[in-house]
């Protein structure tokens, strides 16, 4: 864990520094409030210790810019100080500080408030992980009774439409063939009935009768395609929820990310995006089908959200040493930038604008690949785009299908 210091005694900052790094932390010391300021900003800080009395910036100004910052999860701060009175404890809780160390500290105590403030961040990450995780699953429960829905309604009047629109064709060459037996009788209605046979000739210039014999099949066939278009991305919306498949299946991880590309192919086409996949033989993983799928939808999502114009998007899975499937998904965008990156499984962290990301996407990810026994890294460049590297076992452990 990563521990910030600002301390302008350099004698209490050595011990400070020596006894932390002994128990196992990462230390950053600074020699005074604004330096540690500096330092927090730049960085990645869970948890502070602070003097009270130093230049420039004492202790509770720090806490309190601290604690105005708008840093993804929570930072535990401990403010070192020789007041005791009441009213200086009140004035330090105040600023943000959540525990005391009374100088000169006793290394015991030290220690004991510094696994105190351990649990504490673990709760704390532990909460909005749960918290995360539930608007999520809720969101994906309303997806898929969304979609049953959806296709439950629009399934029986495509029907309709596809019985009647065969009927219809059927119905329609046998008119034709009925209009060419009339024509045959022109010439002997020209003789009998010439006012009746210029009418018909009239209607027949009209209605452009040539044009729809040589367009009628064209028409017929692609509204019955776009028919069956409209019943596949319904059929493919509730293949992508599957809300009702709560159990572990065996799912190929090429399917489903056709499957979840489909469903975003509005968003592809809006950036006119050229996707690449490469999905080579690779063993089924035993998986929450569900969850695997927004997993697989919210990275995706991302890669387009981040991609420019015309851009490149490209998916690809192997087989790794028959015990997991890697899957890897590239764009070439715009790439996150170096403090953001350590952030970004972070539940609620978003670099958009305030009602365009819940910043949770990329956070339940982590989650579903975790819970799967499975691994999620992303290696990414700002101004050349990031690379997703998802690792699923073929079997995850126990725990993680009894949980």
């Amino acid at each position: 864990m990563n521990v910030l210091i600002a301390d302008d005694d350099s004698v209490s900052r050595h011990f400070l520094e020596y006894y932390l790094q002994k128990w196992g932390y990462e230390v950053t010391a600074a020699h005074d409030g604004a330096e540690a300021w500096r330092l927090f900003e730049g960085g990645s800080f869970p948890m502070v210790i602070t003097d009270w009395m130093m230049p420039e910036m004492d202790g509770a100004g720090l806490l309190r810019h601290i604690r105005t910052s708008k840093r993804p999860g929570y930072v535990y701060a401990i403010l070192l100080t020789a007041r005791s009175e009441k009213q200086d404890l009140v004035e330090g809780m105040e600023a943000g500080a959540d525990d005391f160390l009374t100088k000169p500290f006793d290394r015991d105590e030290l220690r004991a408030r510094l696994r105190a403030g351990e649990r504490i961040i673990r709760l704390e990450h532990h909460l909005r992980e749960t918290q995360a995780a539930l608007i999520q699953n809720e969101q994906l429960a309303s997806l898929g009774r969304l979609a049953a829905g959806v296709a439950h309604e629009i399934n029986n009047p495509i029907s309709f439409v596809m019985n009647n629109i065969a009927v219809l064709r059927r119905d329609v060459q046998i008119a034709l063939k009925m209009l060419d037996t009339y024509g045959e009788g022109r010439d002997a209605l020209s003789r009998a009935e010439p006012e009746l046979a210029a009418r018909l000739a009239r209607l027949d210039e009209e209605t452009d009768l040539a044009y729809v014999r040589e367009n009628l099949d064209r028409m017929f066939d692609s509204t019955a395609e776009g028919l069956r278009r409209i019943r596949a991305i319904v059929q493919n919306l509730r293949d992508f929820a599957r809300l009702g498949e709560a159990q572990f299946k065996e799912v190929d991880l090429g399917t489903a990310l056709e499957s979840t590309l489909e469903t975003l192919r509005h968003e592809l086409d809006q950036k006119a995006l050229c996707v690449t996949t490469d999905f080579q033989p690779s063993p089924p993983v035993a998986c929450h089908p569900g969850k695997i799928n927004q997993m697989f939808f919210n990275i995706l999502l991302n890669a387009i959200q981040a991609s420019a114009r015309d851009g490149l998007l490209e998916v690809r899975t192997r087989p790794e040493q028959m015990s997991a499937v890697l899957v890897e998904i590239e764009d070439h965008g715009c790439g996150i930038s170096p403090e953001h990156l350590p952030h970004i499984f972070d539940p609620f962290f978003t670099t958009k604008p305030v009602g365009e990301g819940t910043g949770l996407g990329l956070s339940v990810s982590y989650r579903v690949v975790r819970d799967h026994g499975g691994s999620l890294e992303v290696e990414s460049r700002a101004g050349l785009g990031s690379l997703f590297r998802i690792r699923l076992p073929l079997e995850p452990p126990k725990t993680c299908q009894s949980s």
